[in-house]
């Protein structure tokens, strides 16, 4: 009929966006639980609604249900953080390869322009970053990859925000800046491999930087039946 759709907000979506926040932010600390019945009351909600914003959050592996415990914010092992990071050189690497081929000049002074971001809270303590501040936002934002935007921007990066709530806030890497601007340097190249090999190393050294634990070596436990991936098909 030529007119656009309303969206309308729910209470679902309200309180997965308020518990979303206090966990970032770090109201809501690594290994919380988080009781229904108490939740419910703070915001004036019904289980409900609430056990369906659980769910999300779930979904973004925020929280985690533990048998015979209840649902917990997540408490990322080192060893976890460090599978974190070896997905995120390959991912940051593909995005990178792929903004470079795609962002315009424009775009690219940009990007240049947040190179000495720092991780900062907004006004109203919601650490998440927005594309106009976050580097490494822009660079997936840049790669015009719907899934690949999805993954890094939503799902992994929120795993690292949580990392630096454990850690007490993970401050800018000395060099960091610099390499960002040698990133920018190289994509404005237009060489996808060479865009992608200076992103790797620059995820590598942020990973070195961390100093992660012993638990490192520890592998993470099998997924249970329900949460194991699908085989799919050969061909």
């Amino acid at each position: 009929m030529g007119m656009e759709r309303i969206d309308v907000q729910t209470l679902a979506d309200q309180a997965c966006d308020t518990l979303e926040r206090a966990i970032l932010n770090g109201t809501l600390a690594p290994g919380a639980s988080l009781g229904e019945a108490e939740l419910a009351g703070k915001l004036g909600i019904s289980r409900g609604p609430l056990r369906e914003a659980i769910n999300r959050l779930e979904g973004r592996r925020l929280v985690q249900r533990v048998p015979h415990v209840g649902v917990r914010v997540i408490n990322l092992s080192d060893w976890e953080v460090s599978e974190i990071f070896a997905m995120r050189e390959v991912l940051e690497g593909l995005a990178c390869r792929l903004a470079s081929q795609h962002m315009t000049t424009a775009e690219f002074d940009a990007l240049e322009a947040r190179a000495e971001f720092r991780h900062r809270k907004t006004k109203d303590g919601d650490p998440r970053p927005r594309a106009s501040d976050d580097f490494h936002v822009r660079v997936a934002e840049g790669s015009r990859n719907t899934r690949l935007i999805e993954y890094l921007c939503c799902d992994m990066y929120s795993l690292l925000r949580l990392f630096r709530i454990r850690s007490g806030g993970t401050p800018m890497r000395a060099g960091s800046s610099d390499e960002h601007r040698d990133i920018v340097a190289v994509m404005r190249t237009r060489d996808g491999d060479a865009a992608e090999r200076t992103m790797r190393a620059h995820v590598a050294r942020a990973r070195q930087s961390l100093e992660l634990g012993a638990d490192v070596g520890t592998p993470a436990p099998r997924l249970s039946t329900e949460r194991r991936p699908r085989r799919l098909a050969a061909g």
